[in-house]
């Protein structure tokens, strides 16, 4: 390849290098955020004296199903949250059957649980409190999956797999740059060795 061609592919990875990162920045920072939390949790809650959350009771709503309400756990578990305006990615924490059905609304400023007691024609809708931003950064740490058929949801889940993509992106097109810098390449080989050598040391100690 000329030197033309090699400008223009320097100029490509410098390209995804950049844009990429800048595009995937609040991400980024969510996660490293919430790793740094977790790493530390403990000094977090005592310094912020973060309590658990607990369930607080929201409203009471007199429910009877008619001919139209399904039959399938599932689909009355949607209808129900759609009848109390809550409806949103969910999942049954009962069994499906049982009574009564309990259902966990989530939500990353404070989750909803939604316990409908057939005997009693009866809904109770519960929410955490108090609201954590602490708790927040949390939950976007772990929010993934494609299981929620919600367009955020479904969105969040597709940045998750672009920044875990944009992240082997990084590395080899960090590779790339370094191998580019002919006059750095001893140090590169310097760090790329100490780093290879530390994970494995580190992972077979964790390991045993």
């Amino acid at each position: 390849m000329g030197s033309s061609g090699w400008v223009r592919v320097d100029r490509v990875v410098h390209y995804i290098h950049l844009y990429t990162g800048l595009f995937l920045l609040p991400w980024m920072a969510v996660y490293a955020t919430s790793a740094f939390c977790l790493n530390h949790n403990k000094w977090f809650i005592e310094r912020l004296k973060i309590t658990p959350p607990k369930w607080e009771a929201v409203r009471e709503v007199e429910f009877v199903p008619d001919d139209t309400f399904p039959r399938a756990p599932a689909e009355q578990a949607r209808a129900i949250l759609q009848l109390l305006d809550l409806d949103g990615a969910h999942r049954i924490q009962s069994r499906p059957n049982a009574s009564p059905m309990i259902i966990l609304r989530i939500c990353g400023s404070g989750h909803y649980r939604v316990t409908w007691r057939r005997h009693r024609s009866l809904v109770i809708i519960e929410r955490q409190q108090p609201f954590s931003f602490y708790r927040l950064v949390h939950f976007l740490h772990f929010r993934g999956g494609y299981a929620q058929p919600y367009f955020a949801h479904i969105t969040w889940a597709v940045l998750v797999d672009a920044v875990a993509i944009s992240m082997w992106l990084w590395v080899l097109s960090g590779i790339y740059l370094w191998y580019r810098r002919s006059r750095k390449l001893l140090l590169g080989c310097v760090c790329v060795v100490a780093g290879l050598l530390l994970f494995v040391g580190l992972t077979i100690l964790l390991c045993t």
